[in-house]
């Protein structure tokens, strides 16, 4: 019985700590990535995502479909500001599930046919 009680009281302990996803705080705003390397702001509404690079001017405007709380899906509508041909990116998707928030951070998993990476944001606005 002890043995019993122990255990319930570790699993409570630790379905306490774990932390629960916020997804809906991120739906809409502004973001950067956390990685400086790629200087990008991002500002997103309900149906379309604009990445803007600070240092080349390049645009990408995505549409933003939501498949669940926590899950969406980008398809690149059109880039901007571009010396290349890039038409055969236009339509193709990229599948996002958002593995983690904290406070103003968010951390995801991007997979596409050209990239499988995790990601992180911060909300700036």
């Amino acid at each position: 019985m002890k043995k019993l009680l122990t255990f319930i009281l570790l699993l409570l302990t630790l379905s306490s700590c774990a932390q629960e996803k916020n997804c809906a705080e991120f739906k809409t705003g502004k973001f950067k990535y956390v990685d400086e390397k790629l200087p990008f702001e991002i500002i997103r509404n309900d149906t379309l995502q604009i990445e803007r690079n600070l240092k080349t001017s390049v645009e990408i405007h995505t549409s933003v479909e939501w498949k669940s709380e926590c899950e969406y899906i980008l398809t690149y509508k059109k880039i901007l500001n571009i010396n290349r041909d890039v038409s055969d990116i236009i339509g193709k998707q990229i599948f996002v599930n958002i593995l983690e928030t904290d406070g103003n951070k968010i951390k995801v998993q991007a997979k596409s046919d050209a990239i499988d990476d995790e990601l992180e944001f911060i909300k700036t606005e």
